[in-house]
């Protein structure tokens, strides 16, 4: 029973990694390129909900969550199109390694803008910030099954979020260009599909998603530091490689996937051995599959 119990946690709070693994995949699949801000734009968003909350007596208040939720989406887009346009766009020519150290750098300088900004401003702490929110005491019980009522609620919203994603993805014009560009950009260019225009409208949506995870998961957790976003980042690139780089359908399913494992290893062995336990599975899962379980073969590009 209390397996059960730590996977139904598991699974619930694996939602929150899913959308992290979500806007990390979306970029990947167009531009070709790891942003690796991605984390601390999370972080960032995840402040700006905190502050919100803070400021305006959000552990009494629904709509004050409703809020910071919000704005942390807000925050969220603004930053990933600041760094597309510092770290990706002066070196579309470049090599891909670029990218890769610009786009690290910037998660760098934004980390330890926080880490002295905590430290300065008198409503942050020093190293970790408590994001007030009216969820922390609600609980469920199904049965002698105990489950947070955050826990739910993040659930719901994440699987809100990830069937509008689906939806706009499938159904939508500019949805159909971002599957086409990451499909085969030649062949969306020679269609007239403007790559630049498919790229801001990605990192807006891919950030604004980051920015829902990194507030459902501060609220879940009831603390915020400036560390969260490079802790994600890893969870989501296990997320990412198990899914099959490129597959955003994948890193829905795997991120469900590994929050189950993190819980049980956690609540079953200790905390600390979750993050072994998860690489392991990942060096068998490569070892049988090495393109990923749900990995859809596209057209190579420059």
């Amino acid at each position: 029973m209390l397996v059960l119990e730590y996977a139904i946690s598991g699974l619930l709070f694996g939602a929150t990694y899913s959308l992290v693994a979500i806007g990390f995949t979306l970029i990947f699949g167009v531009l070709n390129r790891f942003n690796i801000a991605h984390g601390a734009t999370l972080m960032v968003a995840a402040f700006s909900g905190a502050t919100i909350s803070i400021l305006f007596g959000g552990k009494e208040s629904y709509q004050i969550l409703l809020l910071s939720f919000f704005c942390s989406c807000l925050v969220g887009a603004i930053v990933g199109l600041l760094v597309r346009q510092i770290a990706f766009a002066p070196l579309k020519r470049g090599s891909e390694l670029s990218p890769f150290v610009t786009s690290a750098a910037m998660a760098l300088i934004l980390e330890e803008t926080f880490v002295h900004l905590t430290q300065k401003i008198s409503i942050f702490s020093m190293e970790v910030t408590e994001f007030p929110n009216p969820l922390e005491n609600i609980v469920f019980f199904v049965g002698d099954i105990y489950i947070r009522g955050v826990y739910l609620i993040i659930f719901i919203v994440a699987l809100i979020i990830m069937a509008t994603l689906h939806w706009w993805l499938k159904y939508t014009k500019s949805g159909m260009a971002v599957r086409s560009v990451e499909e085969n950009p030649t062949a969306a260019w020679l269609m007239g599909i403007n790559g630049d225009k498919v790229e801001i409208i990605v990192f807006a949506i891919a950030s604004a998603i980051a920015g829902a995870a990194g507030c459902l998961i501060s609220v879940a957790y009831g603390t915020v530091t400036p560390f969260l976003g490079s802790n994600l980042l890893l969870v989501s690139f296990v997320v990412l490689v198990l899914a099959g780089i490129g597959s955003v359908r994948g890193a829905m399913i795997c991120g469900l996937f590994v929050g189950v494992i993190e819980t049980v290893t956690a609540g079953i062995i200790s905390a600390q051995t979750k993050e072994a336990v998860l690489f392991v599975i990942l060096f068998f899962v490569l070892l049988v599959k090495p393109e990923g379980i749900f990995a859809t073969k596209v057209a190579e590009r420059d």
